[in-house]
This record gives structure tokens, sequence and C-alpha cells, in this order.
């Protein structure tokens, strides 16, 4: 996302190149979030199928000297728990999430009772034997983009697992003792989640910085591009048309060369010279982005603390009627307004673009976000003052969010048929 007033993409030039200096680095917050939350999902997936591997090694080394079959049912027991499990990491869900548990719980209720019966030597349940299908219990607490939610999973899975070896040491009439190995992986899980999540807003505000210098070098050199451009044109143009008055006859110009004249002129002054006496075309239109609602919301949500990153074009404002204008800019107030309330973010982006039909406009925040099913009162506003405005002036809405992922407000609305007025900024 380029910065204020450049109608560009990170990592691209105004002629398409790649340049070093607008390479972004990481992944947007909201991304790099989730991502780092479903890595932590992975390990602890991949944690749980490796004791489950373990615990088949170890019923291999239990057989010896028992007769073939005795820990048969064990083996087989483990069969759907591990298949859950590698179905879990593939897609993380909640309804997987809790099959795995149930169907874990059954599992280890079958392992366990047939290893206490077929071993009579051990008087406990504080085996190394019975930690290991706890501990891939307990790594189910991965699930989840909230520290929170990984850590409710985590204990659920470990007090649910815990619970079917004491009815198995019930059942086969044997002493129950927590094991401390499977006590320690599941407080080691949960400390890692809590610091993941303890660091999650330390993490934020550095890459925030890191992305507004990396836009803000962008735009120095897309200004440094289009000055010498604007330069060369300037110089050529002007050499060309000397050379032309100055091989003309002496005299009044003619009325085809004044007019070619002019027209280079006027050319150049629209596409190349920044907002100057010679452009007064932007000077109205820089006015109509100071006196727009939208710029006025932007504003006032910096005032109340929010920093708010503005990119894309603004331009588009002067191609839209004064009602869709208002409109659209009421309705960033509202998502802003939202931000402010709900996300919990310190930040929030505004991107403006525009094409033949359309001006968008989005709004993001990298913040707790919320289930988009959820009716709640606090989701009137978007309605209301976003959706049923939007809709009034011709226009539509979009919205992505997610928990702990944040909110995303694409804001669509028609422009003005024929309408064509610059933005010089």
């Amino acid at each position: 996302m380029a910065s204020d007033g450049s109608n560009t993409s990170d990592g691209n030039t105004s002629d398409g190149s790649n340049k070093g200096a607008g390479m972004s680095l990481g992944l947007p917050s909201h991304l790099a979030r989730a991502t780092n939350s479903r890595g932590l999902a992975n390990a602890a997936h991949w944690a749980g199928l490796v004791c489950l591997a373990a615990t088949l090694v170890n019923l291999g080394v239990l057989r010896a000297g028992h007769p073939f079959g005795t820990f048969a049912p064990a083996a087989i027991a483990l069969v759907p728990m591990a298949t859950l499990l590698i179905l879990l990491n593939r897609r993380c869900t909640v309804p997987l999430t809790i099959a795995y548990l149930a169907v874990g719980a059954v599992c280890t209720f079958f392992y366990a009772s047939t290893v206490l019966l077929a071993t009579p030597t051990f008087i406990n349940t504080n085996l190394f034997a019975l930690s290991l299908p706890i501990v891939a219990m307990t790594m189910v607490g991965g699930a989840g983009s909230a520290a929170l939610i990984g850590v409710l999973w985590a204990t659920l899975g470990f007090a649910l697992a815990e619970l079917v070896i004491f009815v198995a040491a019930v059942v086969t009439d044997h002493g129950f003792r927590m094991d401390w190995g499977s006590l320690g992986a599941y407080l080691l899980l949960v400390t890692v989640l809590l610091i993941d999540g303890l660091t999650r807003g330390g993490r934020h505000l550095p890459q925030v910085t890191i992305h507004r210098a990396i836009r803000e070098d962008q735009v120095i050199h897309i200004h440094h591009e289009l000055s010498l451009e604007s330069a060369a044109d300037l110089h050529d143009t002007a050499l060309s048309e000397l050379i032309t008055v100055a091989n003309a006859l002496p005299g009044p110009l003619a009325p085809a060369l004044r007019r070619r004249i002019e027209a280079d002129l006027h050319s150049l002054g629209q596409d190349r010279l920044p907002l100057s006496s010679s452009n007064p075309s932007g000077v109205v239109a820089e006015e109509i982005w100071l006196s727009s609602e939208m710029h006025a919301a932007i504003e006032l949500a910096r005032d109340d603390g929010l920093a708010i990153e503005v990119s894309g074009d603004r331009n588009a404002l002067g191609r839209l009627s004064p009602e869709t204008r208002r409109a659209i800019g009421l309705a960033v107030r509202q998502c802003l307004v939202n931000v402010l309330r709900h996300s919990g973010s310190p930040a929030a982006d505004v991107a403006i673009a525009a094409s033949e039909s359309e001006v968008s406009v989005l709004v993001a925040d990298s913040g707790r976000g919320y289930v988009q099913s959820d009716d709640h009162e606090d989701r009137l506003g978007l309605r209301n003052s976003v959706h049923d405005r939007i809709a009034r002036v011709g226009g539509r809405v979009t919205i992505w969010s997610a928990p702990d992922v944040g909110t995303s407000v694409m804001l669509l609305v028609p422009t003005l048929d024929g309408r064509d007025v610059e933005v010089a900024l």
C-alpha cells in the first residue's frame, strides 16, 4: 500500500518495475498474526503425532515377554486418534477439534485399560507409557488464532485425558497418580501460547513503523522519477517550440502553429506539472479533498488517538457527486469509530482507488475482529450507517472479519458519468 498521494502498490514503481526501495518486509499485521498462530498449531499437532508414534514404539518394548497380540487392542486404539490429528493439522476447525478430543478420550481409555491389565507390575498410573497419549491430547491446544483460545483447548485436552486415565485406573483396580511429564508438557505449551499472546502487541508496532518507512521511501523514489521525467519532457517540449517559433516567419503566429503550441503546453501542464498557478484545476480538486467528510472523519479519528495511514488515489473524490462524497465520508467515519470502540487496534489503514465507473475505499484494521454472523447491538452502526448509507447512493459494501484477525470494510460507489476531475496532490 502506497503512502499518501501515490497510487502504487508495495514494491512497484510508476513504470511497473520492481525496485529494491519499494520492497515490502514481512506480512501485513493481520496476516502475520494468523500465520504465526497457524505455525504454533502445526508445531503442536506434529508434537502430538510424534507422541503417538513414540507410544507405538513403547508398546513394542512392552510386548517383550508377553503373548502375541496382548497389546494389539492398545495399538489399534491409537489409529483413529492419529487419523483425526492428521486431519486436524490439515484443516484446523472447531468441529474437528471437538471430534479429536471425543475420539481421543475413548481411544486413550482403551489404550490405558489394555496396558494396565496386561502389565501386573504397574501399580499406578504414573507411567511414561500412559503420559504419551495424554500429551497427544494436550497438543490440540495449538488450535485457534488467539492465545486464550489455545490455552482453553490445551486445558480441556489435558483435563479430559487425565479424567480418562483416572477412570481406566478405577476400572482396572490400579492406583491413580498424575504423571509429572504430561503435566510439564501441558505447562510448557500454555507458557508458549501466553508468551505469544502477550508479545503480539509489541511486535505490531515495529512492523507498522517498518512498513511506513518503506512506503515513504518508495514515494520519495517515485517522486524523484516523476521529477526527472517532467524535467525531460519540459526541456524537450520547450526546445521544440522555441525552434518552431524561431523558424516561423516574422509577425503573428499562424493559427495552426498557435493551436499546436497551446495543445502541447496544455498537455504538459495537465500531465506533468506539479500543483501550481499553472495548474489551477489541482487547486480546486485539493479543496474538494480538504473540505470532504472523509478528510474530516480521518482527522477526527486521529484526534481521538487512532493512527491512520491514508494511501491510494485521493484524486478519486473529485469524480463523485457531492451526495455520494458525503455518503462515503460518513460511512468511513462510522468505520473508524468502530475501530476505536471495538477493534482494540491502535492503527487503521484507509486506501482509496478508482476505476472508470467506481471509486473504492478500504478501511482495514488488525484488531480483534468479530464473527460476521453475530448481530450484536454494536454491529448496528455497520448496518445502518454504512450499508444503508452506501446503498442509498447506489453503492455496495463488503466486509471481511474474523476473531483476532481484524476487520476490512470495502466501500464501492459509482462515479459521475463523463466527469474526470484530477485532484493533484
